[in-house]
């Protein structure tokens, strides 16, 4: 059974998302949950850096008297959102340059960014992913760079992080099965183990464009390549069990429940038993796909029509982006 719950009203959708597109979200816990969304642009007039378009974090409480609340920024690029929850810190969102910016229960703090740089520090150059693990928000990035935060403007590295490699280009991805047990991968099939004291470059089977990572409850370790291609193994045993023929790799993907869910702008997928198939869920729902985030039992998905959320037993769509700006725009 699916709900459409339409949480979003046409006057927030104007004052919160017209004009943007969403590029990442955040569960804190079941009733709370953010959103990043990037100023739109004209493809027809020259497009400005990343850094000169207006950013906006939004915040959904479910349980608030004041449901909606967004933040609007300039000067950020790339940015990325992601618990846990800190005291009164009740989301950290950090960008492709390691901008930190702190949104507490009561407005926000602009901490310095992530240390590092010129192969030293715990982020050794870009920064391309964030995710709660291990009761910490972890990061990866340049320099194949892993790290974590302790507390406000404080970091620490994975490590010691492993060698850069002549023209690798870091970790776009990674997850664990703990803190001592975590795969991170990027670039063309660089994949590396860290076992709990070093780093232990895995024999990959493929020199594909990696970009998602993920530990499965089953034991297995999940890495979506370009193409949407996906392998499936631990340790140095590796095999394909999907050959992909997508123009996008899949952005993110996660276990929930009992499987992998995978989504790009483009679709919602689902590995179950060594088999990747595209969502059986409604429409409705598969059309919020683009990001994923789970946290506190539910997975929330959104992206550029929307977002819905999985509570383990049912689907609800909490918003349509599309069905607003049509309505906007008078059809």
């Amino acid at each position: 059974m699916t709900q459409l719950l339409d949480l979003l009203s046409a006057e927030d959708y104007a004052k919160r998302f017209q004009g943007t597109g969403i590029r990442d979200c955040a569960v804190i816990d079941r009733g709370l949950f953010f959103f990043i969304s990037l100023q739109d642009w004209d493809d027809d007039k020259p497009r400005p850096f990343a850094d000169e378009l207006q950013t906006r974090l939004t915040k959904l409480e479910l349980n608030a008297q004041k449901r909606w609340i967004t933040t609007f920024m300039d000067g950020y690029s790339n940015l990325m959102c992601s618990g846990p929850r800190e005291g009164d810190i009740v989301c950290v969102a950090v960008d492709g340059r390691g901008q930190v910016l702190a949104k507490k229960v009561q407005g926000s703090d602009e901490e310095h960014p992530v240390p590092g740089g010129k192969g030293e520090g715990p982020c050794r150059g870009n920064v391309g992913k964030i995710k709660p693990f291990a009761g910490h928000m972890y990061g990866c990035g340049g320099g194949r760079s892993l790290f974590y935060r302790i507390g406000p403007d404080q970091w620490s590295e994975v490590g010691p992080l492993p060698p850069e490699g002549r023209g690798e280009t870091g970790f776009q991805d990674f997850d664990g099965f703990s803190e001592s047990d975590i795969y991170a991968a990027g670039g063309r099939g660089d994949v590396w183990h860290y076992h709990g004291s070093a780093w232990h470059k895995i024999a990959f089977p493929s020199n594909m464009w990696i970009e998602s990572v993920c530990c499965g409850d089953d034991g297995y370790v999940y890495i979506g390549a370009q193409s949407g291609t996906v392998y499936r193994g631990r340790g140095d045993q590796w095999m394909t069990i999907h050959q992909g023929d997508l123009s996008l790799p899949f952005r993110d993907m996660v276990w929930f429940k009992d499987r992998v869910y995978a989504t790009n702008d483009y679709g919602l997928w689902e590995i179950q038993e060594g088999r990747v198939q595209p969502s059986q869920a409604p429409i409705e729902i598969t059309n919020c796909a683009g990001n994923l985030s789970v946290a506190d039992g539910v997975m929330l998905m959104a992206g550029a029509h929307g977002a819905a959320l999985h509570d383990g037993q049912s689907w609800s769509r909490l918003f349509s982006i599309a069905e607003l700006a049509r309505q906007s725009q008078g059809g």
